[in-house]
């Protein structure tokens, strides 16, 4: 299994998971001439791409959503909250697809499971794909991490999590202050502190791979989020977890993600 990120970021979001030859496109905020490239740089091939999963409806994760679906031929899947969101906003496309969270389903050889996710948006979600062997869960834009998107995380081999802004970075910068209450809120996005503390909750399990996502350009920076996430994986004995961070401008990967045995596994072994 795969994961290339091929933008992260407030100016544009595209992940591409790919296993056994199927690959799903997750957001779609950057145009289908960088898709192209971006994957082409990543050695993956944008043919292999069946669809296009959505999170939620804000500009950064579907402006390139509509010519990227009608380039590549690809069916949109989205919760019905936001596809009556984008509804106007991406013209034609080959086949739109209504999703619930907590209801898996399949595409080609991967198995993906949507879940519900804390956003001032319609409907937003995160999603937990895998290939039967391993298991990639991506959560971004989001304000608290909830039961159900902990569940998720806690079982997947490879975590895409958010690490958007340092909390002193966003206090002290130039955004309005109602802009920074709202990315402080329950329903906006995750700080490098507690983006970093759910990753205590995951010591236990699975996950061997894990990528900083969303970082904000403004109000944080890569070495600021890399050091809160290695001084928890240090606490929690968990120094063999491979960190990235992806980047707006740069795309990351493909990351191979396989199976390893979570420390529970390992005892009872």
């Amino acid at each position: 299994m795969r994961v290339a990120v091929l933008a992260s970021g407030s100016s544009g979001n595209a992940i591409v998971v790919e296993s056994n030859g199927t690959a799903v496109l997750v957001d779609a905020g950057i145009s289908g001439k960088r898709v192209a490239g971006a994957m082409d740089s990543a050695g993956l091939t944008p043919e292999t791409l069946s669809a296009v999963l959505v999170t939620h409806e804000h500009s950064d994760h579907i402006s390139g959503l509509g010519p990227v679906a009608r380039r590549f031929c690809l069916p949109i899947y989205a919760t019905s909250g936001t596809h009556a969101a984008i509804d106007g906003r991406v013209g034609t496309c080959p086949d739109r697809v209504a999703i619930d969270a907590g209801r898996r389903f399949e595409i080609g050889d991967l198995t993906v499971a949507p879940f519900s996710v804390s956003h001032d948006c319609a409907d937003p979600v995160g999603y937990s794909i895998s290939d039967g062997t391993s298991t990639v869960a991506i959560a971004t834009d989001l304000g608290v991490v909830g039961r159900s998107v902990r569940r998720h995380l806690e079982m997947a081999d490879c975590v895409v999590l958010e690490f958007n802004h340092d909390e002193g970075m966003l206090v002290d910068g130039t955004y309005p202050w109602p802009l920074k209450r709202r990315i402080m809120s329950n329903v906006g996005h995750l700080s490098n502190v507690t983006a970093a503390q759910e990753l205590l909750r995951l010591a236990d399990g699975p996950m061997s791979t894990l990528v900083l996502a969303h970082l904000s350009q403004e109000n944080n920076t890569p070495e600021l989020a890399a050091a809160s996430a290695a001084d928890v994986l240090d606490r929690a004995g968990r120094a063999d977890v491979a960190v990235h961070i992806a980047s707006q401008g740069e795309a990351l990967g493909p990351i191979e993600v396989e199976r390893t045995c979570s420390a529970s596994e390992t005892a009872k072994a």
